[in-house]
Formats: structure tokens, C-alpha cells, sequence
């Protein structure tokens, strides 16, 4: 089957559940008629993300090995090449290489300390906010969920100011595709080398100069390409879908106001029924193995459902599930194994404080049009509303502004 439906973006539980049938690993075709394997099974995909089996290695990130590619029999012009080409980062490298890269951004990302960047966060929420907030209605996704992210890696990664409007025009730009997305990844390229080099000459206390203590200047800058997009996508959709949960559920919001629900536990059942990433592309089988009774072939590339294991029918049926994945941690968002997000504490800040803060300030934030069902973007990687219109009273807004702690940037 093609994995390209309208159905996978509009309806993913009733996709994904028309597939187990097939078990947890479904033979699909990818655009330009590529085959491979989208593992849908929450136990089959831990297994591959973990990626070794009784200390053997058989599936791994290094897509040189995909066999289709290696012999060259890729469409010149495929367009999902962007997501699997093999790039020279800590995504793509394995072995000792990848846990060198791995640990010199870690080391990295200690050079902002927990309280500060909390701070940033607040405070660029409170700019956010403060842009549309007496508009009493925004697109919430193009006006806050993806500035916010963007904003605040510009501030931990020490771009000056007159560089971060750069960014925040061209990583959108980048992650949405299209015509633009090359001239933009272009654009994204300059400015990270030339705050490369401004870091070499001149170090600050930001993650790039934690970063240039340990790599060179290329590697420096890959890295923080790789860091930039891959936390922009995923915390943005994060922040996006957590939204949409809270401005439709009634239920929710007052579980929220009256703190009998906090955040987190919202932020936690967003991933696992509305994960930001999707699908992983992808993991190759080293060997030929079997798995839960499904033989893959040494070369074969295998897609990594997220979405579909969230949605696993092992944790219950429509009544039971909610109880079974609250306070539940062992979804997939972050991924496991030697490739797990090393980044989580810095990802879940950006998302806890952007979204508490949008619900401090704009308590009876709400969706425009309950009736209007949300439009998600077509992407099978990403998932996030194409735009999500929400409302709020401005004199309630402005009044309540008075009564908060301020950020730096209120009085």
C-alpha cells in the first residue's frame, strides 16, 4: 500500500487500526513507488529503536546501508531524499562517532543553567503574547507555537538579535517545504556559520560556545543545524496539539484552572495520541531477522510508526485507554536507544513554560469556531495544525496582565 492517505493525517487511530490486520510491520510503498516497511507495533517498534538484539546489532540509523540507495535506484527527484539522506551529524553517525557528537551536545546544552532558561522562555512568551493578545483572536500555530521555539533556541544558542529575525523567517520556511525551503535552508546555513565564527573569536555563555570547547567549527555548525530544526518541529507540533487539546475539551481546561490536572500530565497524553513526530525515516535491518513473525531482509528500510504505537490496541480499547496511558511514560516520542532524544528537559521546558504561560495570561483562551474541525498539515512526518484560530476576551486579558508576576518585560 502507498503511505500516503488523507485518511493517516484526518483519522490516525482508524488508519492505523485498518492495518493491524497485517500485524505490527505493514509492506508500504513510499512516493515514487519505494518500497520499505512502516512498523506499527508498540513492541516492534521499541525493538528496532533499541536497535541491537542479545548484543548483536541489526537494525541501525546509518541509511548508507539502505539497499535500494547503495545501488542507486533512488528517483533522481524523490522527494522525501531530505529525510533520509545521510548528513555528516549525530542523527546519521553511529558507533563511537555518534556518542562523541552525542555527549559534546550534552555538555553543551549544561551551559545555560535550568533557572535561566526557564527565564528566556517566560520572557519571550510574554513578547508573544503581547503581540496579539488585544487582537482577542490569532492563528495560534503561525503567531506563537512556532515563533515561541525558535525565538528561545536563538537566545540559548547566543544569536544576537539582528541574527535571530533571520531565523525566525528561515527555519519556518525550511520546515514547511515547498519552492522557498532551499533558498531558506540556505539563508539558515549563513547565519549559523557566521555566529560560528563570532563564538570562535568571542565566547559567550550559550550552548555554541559549549559546543566549539569540544568540535570543531564544521561539526559545530551541523550540529547546531540538526539541533535547530529537529526541536523547532517537535516542540512546535508539541505545543501546537496541546493547544488544540485544551481550547476543545471543556473538561480539560477546568481540570488545568482548578490544578486537579496539571500541564505535564496534558503535555504526556498529547503524546500518545497526537505525538509531534510521526514517522521516523528510518532504521535498515543489518541482517536478514525475523520480526514477530515478519521476515526483513538485510537492506531494508523500515519506517518507524510513532503515531501508530502510540496508539497501540495493547493499552486498551476506547474506555480503558485513558486510564492506562495517564501518568504512563513508555510512549515512544522520544524515541529509545543510542538515538533517543538527548535533549528532553531543555524540549519539555520550552513546551511546559510556553503553554503555562499562554494560559496564565489568557485564561479563557478558547477555539474560534467550535464546529470547524481542525485542519491538519498534510505531512506524514510532522504533526500540527495547519493553523488553529482561537479567541479570548482582551479586556479580561489586559485586566489579568496587572495581577501576574512579571517576566522581565512587564511592569
Amino acid at each position: 500500500m502507498p503511505l500516503s492517505s488523507t485518511q493517516m493525517v484526518a483519522e490516525p487511530a482508524a488508519f492505523y487500526g485498518s492495518l493491524r490486520e497485517h500485524g505490527p510491520l505493514v509492506p508500504v510503498h513510499l512516493d515514487g513507488d519505494v518500497p520499505a516497511w512502516l512498523v506499527i507495533g508498540h513492541d516492534a517498534c521499541a525493538q528496532v529503536l533499541k536497535g541491537s538484539r542479545n548484543g548483536r546489532i541489526l537494525f541501525t540509523r546509518d541509511l548508507g546501508q539502505w539497499g535500494i540507495a547503495a545501488r542507486g535506484h533512488l528517483p533522481t527527484d524523490w522527494p522525501l531524499a531530505p529525510h533520509v539522506w545521510p548528513m555528516e551529524n549525530m542523527l546519521f553517525a553511529s558507533g563511537g562517532e555518534h556518542r562523541r557528537l552525542r555527549s559534546a551536545f550534552r555538555t553543551s546544552l549544561r551551559m545555560v543553567s535550568s533557572a535561566r532558561r526557564k527565564a528566556i522562555i517566560r520572557r519571550v512568551a510574554d513578547q508573544l503574547i503581547d503581540s496579539f493578545v488585544d487582537q482577542g483572536t490569532t492563528d495560534l500555530v503561525s503567531r506563537y507555537a512556532v515563533p515561541l521555539p525558535v525565538a528561545v533556541l536563538a537566545q540559548l544558542f547566543g544569536f544576537p538579535p539582528e541574527a535571530a529575525v533571520g531565523l525566525r523567517r528561515a527555519i519556518p520556511t525550511l520546515l514547511a517545504g515547498g519552492s522557498e525551503a532551499l533558498a531558506a535552508n540556505a539563508e539558515l546555513d549563513d547565519a549559523i556559520a557566521a555566529h560560528v565564527q563570532r563564538r570562535q573569536q568571542v565566547p559567550r555563555m550559550d550552548i555554541t560556545s559549549g559546543l566549539l570547547e569540544n568540535l570543531e567549527a564544521e561539526e559545530t555548525r551541523r550540529t547546531i543545524w540538526l539541533a535547530i530544526n529537529a526541536s523547532v518541529s517537535a516542540t512546535s507540533a508539541w505545543i501546537a496539539n496541546t493547544c488544540v487539546l485544551l481550547a476543545r475539551a471543556e473538561n480539560a481546561r477546568i481540570d488545568v484552572r482548578s490544578g486537579t490536572r496539571p500541564i505535564p500530565a496534558v503535555m504526556n497524553e498529547v503524546l500518545w495520541e497526537h505525538t509531534p513526530v510521526q514517522q521516523v525515516i528510518g532504521r535498515v535491518a543489518t541482517a536478514d531477522v525475523n520480526l514477530f513473525n515478519t521476515v526483513v531482509r538485510r537492506g531494508d528500510l523500515l519506517i518507524l510508526s510513532l503515531a501508530a504505537a502510540g496508539l497501540d490496541e495493547k493499552f486498551g480499547d476506547a474506555r480503558r485507554r485513558p486510564e492506562n496511558v495517564a501518568n504512563n511514560e513508555s510512549h515512544l516520542s522520544w524515541g529509545l536507544g543510542d538515538h533517543e532524544c538527548p535533549a528532553q528537559p531543555e524540549a519539555t521546558d520550552i513546551v511546559d513554560g510556553g503553554i503555562r504561560r499562554l494560559w496564565e495570561r489568557l485564561d479563557d483562551l478558547h477555539v474560534s469556531d467550535p464546529e470547524q474541525p481542525t485542519a491538519w498539515s498534510p505531512s506524514i512526518i510532522v504533526r500540527i495544525p495547519s493553523r488553529f484560530d482561537v479567541a479570548w476576551d482582551p479586556a479580561r486579558a489586559r485586566a489579568r496582565a496587572h495581577t501576574l508576576a512579571p517576566s522581565g518585560d512587564h511592569s
